[in-house]
Parts: structure tokens; sequence; C-alpha cells
């Protein structure tokens, strides 16, 4: 079974009253919700920033410094996409977020933000899998800088083995300098997949593993 295959599993049927009368009280609740999302937005624009060396990456064209990812906007959206030295391919996760990436980037564009992407990987093995996936986004390679161990990106456990988070990090230019003012990971990267936020509406949610759903709700391993 995989999930183009309906589930047998359905909700209870109701009447019209019913159904009005629980959906309201789960819109209430979504309400909440959503003031709740606006306090910690604001609590966001109230963070300070710290100010961020002005690496030099490398880009399909040559050298470009971090404040050169910013065009002529003053904001700058970066993807910390996963992609190791020694892969050939770059994070399913991270790529399916990209994946998700407005069709129409102009519109981030016309709200000042510029958009860019970085990872470890040399950037000939970036320009081969951003080919293979049709993206036509700015993607710089760290290779040769500190900037992933600098910001946490990559992490090196007692072992010695180097784990790679996915994230974005929000950046400000004031005065030609690159300023921090915002970064997350994991679930934190949820807030911008607009596919994941359909599923969640749909009556099977993501059908993953880790979800509370209901007795034989279709479920699958989350990175299978």
């Amino acid at each position: 079974m995989n999930k183009q295959d309906q589930p047998q599993a359905a909700p209870e049927v109701v009447d019209r009253a019913q159904f009005d009368t629980a959906l309201a009280e789960q819109i209430a609740a979504e309400k909440e919700v959503t003031r709740h999302n606006d306090r910690v937005s604001a609590s966001r624009r109230r963070l300070p920033m710290v100010e961020v060396a002005n690496y030099t990456f490398t880009g399909p064209n040559g050298p470009v410094r971090l404040s050169e990812l910013f065009g002529n906007k003053y904001l700058l959206v970066v993807q910390n996409v996963m992609f190791g030295p020694g892969w050939d391919a770059g994070c399913p996760s991270c790529t399916w977020a990209v994946d998700n990436l407005p069709a129409n980037m102009q519109r981030l564009f016309d709200e000042g933000i510029a958009f860019a992407m970085i990872s470890q990987a040399p950037i000939d093995k970036l320009e081969a899998w951003r080919a293979e996936r049709g993206w036509d986004h700015l993607w710089v390679s760290s290779a040769d800088t500190s900037y992933h161990y600098d910001w946490g990106w990559t992490q090196t456990n007692e072992q010695g083995e180097e784990t790679t988070l996915p994230g974005y990090s929000y950046y400000l230019l004031k005065n030609d300098k690159p300023y921090l003012t915002y970064m997350t990971t994991a679930r934190g990267t949820e807030a911008i997949l607009p596919t994941a936020q359909i599923m969640d509406r749909t009556v099977y949610g993501r059908q993953q593993d880790w979800e509370d759903s209901p007795e034989g709700w279709p479920q699958y391993p989350t990175y299978g």
C-alpha cells in the first residue's frame, strides 16, 4: 500500500449540525494557535542580531561573499541544505524542502528578500544536483570556509562523527555588514513548507509514523 491507494479507514459520518459544531470547535482552537503564533512572531521581531563574518563561498562563477548573496536586497534567507562533501546527492528531505519553495520567487524578491542556498559539498556536486532537479536558485559551497562549523550547521559528536543539520538563516545587511537576526532547524523549518501544511489539513494528515492519528489511519516511516 502507498499514499496513492485510498485507505479503508475514514471519519465517522454525522449530520450537518453535528459537523458544523465539531468544525466550529476546531476553528476556535486553530484561531488560538494563530494568535499564539502572532505573539511568537512579535517576539521574533524583537530579537537582537549578531554580526556574521563576511565569508567567501564558492559559487558557480567563482568566489561569492556572504554580503553578495543579498544582491540588491537588504534581507536574505539562506537555506542550509544538507549535502556533505562526500555525498553524490542532496539530502532527500532538504531536496523536498527546496521543491516546496514558491514557484514564482519574484514574489519574495518584491518584498526586498533575497534567497540563496549553502552546502558543504564542492560546487561541482551542487551544480550537478541543481541541474538534475531543475532548480535556478543561487547555491554556493562553504567547503573552503568554517561557516558550517561556526554556526552549528555541522556538528561533531564525541566519536568524531559529523552531523549536518537542515534549516534556515535570516540575515539583515546593515552598513554593508551581514547580521544574523534569526535561525531555525528541525521542525522549525515546517513553517515555510506549504506541502506539509496542506497535508496537515487533509483527513489523513502527513501519514507519518510520529503523528497522533485515529486507529486505522495510514502511517509510513517519516524518512522512508
